[in-house]
């Protein structure tokens, strides 16, 4: 029950509505202009809501370059304000409780912000394609053209762009995680921001040279995201053990 009533409490204080406000009109944005691009693209090769939902969630300059600073800017207050220091811990009772609560809220802004690129975009797209639940010829010689394998395509477009929608959703966790640790040791938003930031796009530029992105690819992806992320939250709890939290450098 402590440890229920220190994450309402970090959830309550950590959905920022300003900065959501500002999330939502950049994705609501980027997903109009990609709509756009693969209009034009469409010209060569006739793709469905399906097939350009699938560019939009394996393009790295919308997931790495136009969504990712977006949603760092979105989750990096969560661990300053009012909650990063002794008050809300002793509201938690502990410094692992306090943390757990915040790595929640972490979750659950991740959530919420992928949940509304993934319906902003699908929606849009659905608006302008027509749909099919198959690979149209077209669409696989147009992404073979760009380099990647064919192999990618040997499954329904469902679980497919599933694969992609949840490496991503833990591409973000992670990035998340990382700013979680960097305001830990570094006490500062714009710190933690700009690092999480960095090595974000760093490892986004890596996995954009994989070619890959069949489900299997996908899985093996989520699979060491998920991994990463717990060994950078072991790195969170003991940072918070050395850290004063008592104080507060901004």
């Amino acid at each position: 029950m402590k440890r229920l009533r220190g994450t309402a409490f970090s959830l309550s204080e950590h959905i920022p509505a300003a900065r959501w406000c500002l999330a939502l009109a950049v994705i609501g944005f980027s997903a109009v202009v990609s709509v756009y691009k693969y209009i034009d693209l469409a010209d060569t090769a006739a793709f469905s809501s399906f097939e350009t939902l699938f560019m939009v969630m394996t393009d790295p300059i919308n997931i790495v370059f136009i969504y990712l600073p977006a949603y760092l800017f979105t989750v990096c207050g969560i661990m300053f304000g009012s909650g990063f220091g002794g008050i809300e811990i002793l509201r938690c009772h502990s410094r692992p409780c306090w943390l757990a609560g915040k790595l929640i809220t972490y979750a659950a802004n991740t959530l919420i912000f992928f949940g509304a690129v993934f319906g902003i975009n699908f929606a849009v797209c659905s608006r302008a394609f027509y749909f099919s639940n198959v690979w149209s010829s077209g669409f696989v010689g147009f992404r073979v053209m760009m380099g990647n394998p064919a192999s990618d395509f040997a499954g329904a477009p469902v679980p497919t762009i599933a694969g992609a929608a949840a490496s991503a959703l833990l591409f973000y966790f992670f990035c998340g995680i990382l700013n979680m640790l960097a305001s830990i040791v570094f006490g500062r938003e714009s710190a933690a921001l700009f690092l999480s930031l960095l090595a974000g796009i760093a490892l986004g530029a890596a996995n954009s040279l994989i070619y890959s992105n069949d489900l299997e690819s996908q899985l093996i992806r989520c699979a060491v995201l998920a991994a990463a992320a717990m060994f950078v939250y072991a790195l969170c709890l003991a940072a918070v053990d050395k850290r004063d939290l008592t104080r507060r450098s901004g």
